[in-house]
């Protein structure tokens, strides 16, 4: 029998001391010469918690099988067990958060399942002051029976948000208004924009470039009402002859609440930008996955993967946001003297 510097004692710490004693099943044991204990090591042992953590974080079962030296079925398996111990998301907010700030940002984000002819849809919406995600939930399409469901969560958490944050959907802001009826509604300016464009087809016609210029600049930052009607009757003074110009500045006029629905609301947000970056770094994970087999296993990952990145520390929050850096978004919601049990 040889010293078998690799492996430490748990008790005086000692390699040098340490020697083979034999096996166990699938265990090596060990005797430490110096402190006259045994122990034993599993030398195949494999943390789940971080094959798991992998596959949240994009990594295919094809990968994981390299990655961890084990089959594809394997890598399955274990996700699949892993995965189905993490509690609801939504559960987990009643259980544990309540302290939540009154603006949310509400999208919803496509994805594929291989087993449907159309792609699902994750609804959700992100705390934009604390940059938490209580609640989501997984529809067929963005209707308004399915956003009604997803608000109903926000009923049963005890939270009613005061400002709503979105691009122009219909039935998003129909479903948030039936649920909160004194809620305001503050339509994403840059996809309203994005909305005009399309129909002045600004990027393949230059008519009316110059005019959308103008409307870029009134929605560049937040102006008062004298400001703002200032630079729209200046527009409609010089294009009111112009019928296609009018009808934008029409419609401009009648989503003017949803346009100022910031008001009164100190650092709201007037555009979507924030649930867009979360898009963003979802579809990145989903693009390394491809598809879900099947819907159930959608659920189940997506529940991990929101659960995940709610108890994952923020690193690259700027300028007002600084202060969520070090932070979770569950360590910005969660109810006071209370322990939040470690998931992953």
């Amino acid at each position: 029998m040889g010293h078998m510097k690799k492996y430490k004692c748990p008790i005086c710490f000692s390699t040098a001391s340490v020697i083979k004693y034999g096996k166990q099943g699938r265990s090596l044991r060990f005797f430490c010469k110096r402190c006259k204990k045994h122990f034993s090591i599993n030398p195949n042992f494999l943390n789940k918690k971080a094959v798991v953590s992998d596959h949240l974080d994009g990594l295919s079962f094809r990968k994981l099988a390299v990655k961890y030296g084990i089959s594809k079925s394997f890598a399955w398996e274990i996700c699949h067990e892993e995965l189905k111990k993490l509690p609801d998301n939504n559960k987990f907010t009643f259980n544990y958060c309540n302290r939540f700030s009154s603006t949310f940002v509400f999208d919803g984000k496509y994805f594929n399942v291989a087993d449907l002819e159309t792609d699902m849809v994750l609804l959700w919406g992100i705390d934009y002051f604390r940059h938490d995600i209580p609640i989501f939930t997984i529809a067929s399409s963005e209707s308004y029976q399915a956003w009604a469901r997803f608000f109903s969560f926000f009923r049963i958490i005890s939270h009613h948000p005061t400002l709503l944050v979105c691009d122009d959907n219909v039935n998003l802001k129909m479903a948030a208004i039936s649920r909160f009826p004194q809620v305001k509604i503050q339509t994403c300016y840059n996809h309203f924009k994005e909305n005009i464009r399309r129909e002045l087809h600004v990027r393949s016609d230059k008519t009316y470039r110059e005019f959308m210029r103008r409307i870029e600049d009134i929605f560049a930052q937040k102006l008062n009402d004298e400001a703002m009607n200032q630079k729209l009757f200046a527009l409609y003074r010089d294009y009111r002859d112009d019928p296609v110009t009018v009808k934008v500045l029409t419609n401009i006029e009648k989503y003017r609440p949803e346009l100022l629905g910031y008001r009164g609301i100190s650092h709201a947000p007037i555009t979507s930008n924030l649930i867009e970056s979360f898009n963003s770094h979802l579809e990145a994970r989903l693009f390394s996955l491809r598809s879900f087999q099947t819907a159930s296993y959608a659920r189940l990952w997506l529940n991990g993967y929101v659960l995940k990145r709610r108890l994952t520390k923020f690193t690259d929050c700027e300028g007002f946001f600084r202060f969520l850096n070090g932070k979770t978004g569950v360590d910005m919601t969660k109810k006071d003297r209370i322990d939040i049990p470690i998931l992953f």
